[in-house]
């Protein structure tokens, strides 16, 4: 899995803060919906604030949300563009989110739980990793545990169907930190 600058992740989403270097995370092998559609696509699309940086966010003729940014990287502006598949389950949503590096796309998705406030920003929870961690080395989820004393990487492999019927269970409220949103407000 790639490692990514903490300064590239606020920038790109808010949410994917906790995948700078040194921080674990939560990936999956296939996006939770397999056909894309835009869902909530007035309240996503627009411009979002996040630690004073600023993203846009559409959709794609194909449903897939496109976000794009810029950040500064020897002495120019670079563009940084992420892609984002939408699922609502029964009872949560979820994002799959998926970064280009150097024209090229990651091979994984990150996994993300989120919801729309009363005022219309966006509230986002980051799998819990050391769940996801002990269900992959119990055998209850198929996928591999990367990392060392400083970060783990659990990268599921299960098929979505699967996957998200387990994810959206309201049994299993544990599998995402939800006592630590991060809040990103729409500014347009």
């Amino acid at each position: 899995m790639r490692q990514f600058s903490a300064g590239i992740m606020t920038l790109l989403f808010g949410c994917i803060i906790f995948l700078s270097i040194g921080c674990s995370g939560v990936t999956t092998k296939y996006p939770l919906s397999d056909n894309p559609k835009p869902i909530d696509q007035d309240k996503f699309e627009g411009a979002w604030l996040m630690d004073n940086k600023v993203f846009h966010l559409k959709f794609a003729s194909n449903g897939v949300a496109q976000i794009s940014g810029v950040k500064w990287e020897n002495d120019q502006f670079q563009l940084v563009h992420v892609e984002m598949i939408i699922t609502k389950g029964d009872k949560h949503n979820f994002l799959s989110v998926r970064i280009q590096e150097d024209g090229k796309w990651m091979d994984d998705y990150y996994l993300l739980s989120y919801m729309f406030s009363e005022n219309g920003d966006l509230v986002v929870w980051s799998p819990n990793v050391d769940i996801f961690k002990n269900l992959v080395e119990k055998n209850h989820l198929q996928g591999v545990v990367t990392g060392d004393k400083y970060s783990t990487n659990v990268s599921i492999t299960n098929a979505p169907v699967r996957f998200l019927k387990l994810i959206n269970d309201p049994e299993n409220l544990t599998l995402f930190n939800y006592t630590k949103p991060t809040i990103i407000r729409k500014i347009n």
